[in-house]
């Protein structure tokens, strides 16, 4: 009975305080918060009629510290125990890498080749900064690749020209002007039949940029350099036309201007002498200046550049080292005192084999070189150029063509072959 009042009081007043709360203004409650406070009230009252039914003992206060200090110590054993257990150390694994996914690359297709049947060429035209034209004179203008290829860059319808009778191969032709390739159509055009020489038009603002020349002609080639085969050949043409080479080494000593050394090679390839020796310190020969200076010298007459003169005894033939003549051109005034000059005019004894060392206007000729003179005893000379006072030198090349084709006079003497070759005075 007494559980029946109790449940009717409480229900009675749960309902005056829902019935408070929704009629009251002062609270602004929602829909969501009305229905957590009718949840809240019913498990209330839930817990009291559960709890209704209980019965309750007095409680012994002994027995009730013992249980709770039982309790107590075996919750401390447990975490001793956790505590000495052995950690086991994190097992790590292996990062998984996300899957590849193969994308297929996008190759630009190769340009077509187009054949002109007006200059009956082929060739490929080219876009403006396209990498293969960076690719391929990279390569010519870098020294370390040049030498290392055997490759030079030649710039000019002269100088292609040149080298194409020469018989060099022609490894590739940019030109940027259909005329200007209509200059050498029939010169290319062999070449390319022969040796499959390519050819390539790209705008002329890509010439200006990798161009040497402050305007560039239009036209650049890629060559291998002069072989001992082509060589040979010039030689045997030569000998055809009456003209044989002299028995002069023309040494190259401090040389630096690469204009000049192109003038050296030409004039001794005009002579012609045997050949050329370019020592170690010397500027390129193979350079873009010097080949300018040379106009095409270089693919005629032997060269053998960056040589030390320890190597140069060794150029000397064996069969005429005991008649081997060193002259040097000297005209420091300084160094003449030192040593025992005469004039280049009064020459008067040549050998099987002439070595003539020229050094450079500015740092003149070596001590290395003076050494090498003293190799032969009383064969080697000093010669200078006498000049109008006031005038201390002349210019290397200039020097050098008085100073050959007076040896050159006086070697047609001696063998008495008399001043004509090849229908010449």
């Amino acid at each position: 009975m007494f559980h029946n009042i109790l449940k009717r009081s409480l229900q009675s007043s749960l309902r005056q305080i829902l019935y408070t709360k929704n009629s009251s203004n002062t609270f602004r409650a929602s829909s969501s918060s009305t229905h957590g406070d009718v949840k809240d009230a019913l498990e209330i009252e839930a817990n009291l009629f559960g709890n209704s039914g209980q019965k309750h003992e007095p409680v012994n206060t002994r027995e009730a510290l013992r249980k709770n200090r039982s309790k107590s110590l075996g919750i401390q054993k447990n975490k001793e125990h956790k505590r000495e257990a052995p950690v086991n150390p994190p097992k790590f694994t292996a990062a998984v890498d996300p899957p590849k996914f193969n994308v297929p690359r996008t190759h630009t297709p190769p340009a077509p080749i187009i054949k002109d049947s007006e200059l009956n060429l082929e060739f490929v035209r080219l876009t403006l900064q396209d990498p293969l034209t960076s690719t391929l004179l990279t390569t010519v203008r870098s020294k370390k690749r040049r030498d290392k290829n055997r490759q030079i860059i030649l710039e000019g319808r002269r100088l292609i020209q040149e080298a194409l009778q020469c018989g060099l191969t022609m490894q590739t032709l940019l030109f940027s002007q259909k005329d200007q390739l209509a200059l050498v159509k029939e010169e290319v055009g062999k070449a390319q039949k022969e040796t499959g020489s390519k050819i390539y038009k790209v705008p002329q603002h890509d010439l200006k940029t990798w161009s040497s020349l402050v305007t560039p002609p239009g036209l650049m080639a890629i060559f291998d350099r002069p072989s001992d085969k082509g060589l040979e050949s010039n030689l045997a043409e030569q000998e055809r036309a009456g003209t044989k080479p002299l028995p002069v080494t023309v040494v190259c000593d401090n040389i630096r201007e690469p204009n000049n050394l192109g003038s050296i090679i030409r004039t001794c390839a005009a002579l012609p002498c045997s050949q050329v020796v370019v020592t170690h310190g010397c500027c390129d020969p193979w350079e873009s200046k010097a080949l300018r200076g040379g106009c095409g010298g270089q693919f005629r007459i032997p060269i053998l550049d960056d040589v030390t003169w320890e190597e140069l005894a060794n150029i000397v033939p064996p069969e005429v080292s005991n008649d081997c003549r060193v002259f040097i051109a000297e005209n420091n005034l300084e160094k003449r005192e030192s040593h025992e000059t005469i004039d280049y005019a009064d020459i008067s004894d040549v050998g099987a084999q002439n070595f003539l060392i020229i050094g450079g206007e500015s740092h003149g000729v070596s001590e290395a070189a003076y050494r090498f003179k003293n190799l032969v005893g009383g064969k080697g000379k000093c010669v200078y150029i006498p000049l109008a006072a006031g005038i201390d030198s002349l210019n290397v090349a200039s020097a050098l063509t008085l100073l050959l084709f007076e040896l050159r006079r006086k070697l047609y003497q001696q063998s008495g072959d008399g001043l004509k070759q090849g229908g010449e005075a």
